[in-house]
């Protein structure tokens, strides 16, 4: 896993200096797209409006983006990365320099996380996301990517009626700080969205997402990650 050092986000520069960046720093434009990009699927008023694609032809369309700029894809496990569609991503690698960013486990579409994935209050749904988050973090690492997205999309609420808010957040980071125990040294990324599909997501703005980092932060464990913390 290539933690790159992200401290010197944390320069301040006086107005000066920063309007000088702006006027002379140069971009080496480097995209990234998720393979649900190239073949989308319907939505909740429409059907789809391209035919459905294969991995394979997925990846050979990304391919020919590659003099572009598109230089990493982003994909889901297991759905879209499993171990059918590995060796697919490992070649486009090889052969055409187009990389997997991350790979993002899939904890918001299948009918067990009804009730929420890492926040579930059912205690063997609960598990399975934590397994699930689990085994996307060992591809993350094998594959030596630059993080691991980590979407809250499904844990949250409706109608806040009994809800249980501070033992939802605390299920959510002990599963998660679990998770990245199991596989240490991932960057985890938690990617804030406020709604859908979940009416309220459990952390669903920026600073809810700070929040969280910092409370899964303090329940890791291993040696591992205290180190690079």
């Amino acid at each position: 896993m290539p933690l790159k050092d992200v401290r010197a986000q944390a320069k301040r520069r006086a107005p000066a200096a920063l309007v000088k960046q702006l006027k002379t720093f140069k971009l080496d434009l480097k995209f990234s797209a998720g393979v649900w990009f190239f073949a989308p699927g319907g939505g909740r008023f429409h059907d789809r409006y391209v035919d459905p694609m294969t991995m394979e032809q997925i990846l050979d369309v990304a391919a020919g983006l590659k003099k572009h700029g598109l230089v990493g894809l982003e994909a889901h496990y297991p759905n879209e990365v499993n171990e059918k569609t590995l060796p697919l991503f490992r070649a486009l690698q090889k052969q055409v320099g187009i990389r997997l960013i991350t790979v993002v486990p899939n904890l918001f579409y299948e009918k067990q996380f009804e009730f929420g994935a890492l926040s579930s209050p059912i205690a063997r749904v609960h598990r399975n996301a934590v397994r699930r988050a689990i085994e996307a973090f060992q591809i993350n690492k094998a594959l030596g990517t630059d993080f691991a997205i980590v979407w809250p999309g499904i844990d949250g609420y409706e109608n806040s009626f009994g809800m249980d808010f501070v033992a939802a957040r605390d299920r959510f980071c002990a599963g998660l700080a679990q998770a990245m125990d199991a596989v240490p040294g991932v960057r985890v990324a938690e990617e804030p969205k406020p709604y859908e599909p979940r009416g309220h997501i459990l952390y669903g703005t920026t600073p809810e997402g700070l929040l969280m980092a910092m409370k899964t932060e303090g329940m890791l464990k291993s040696a591992g990650n205290k180190a690079i913390l």
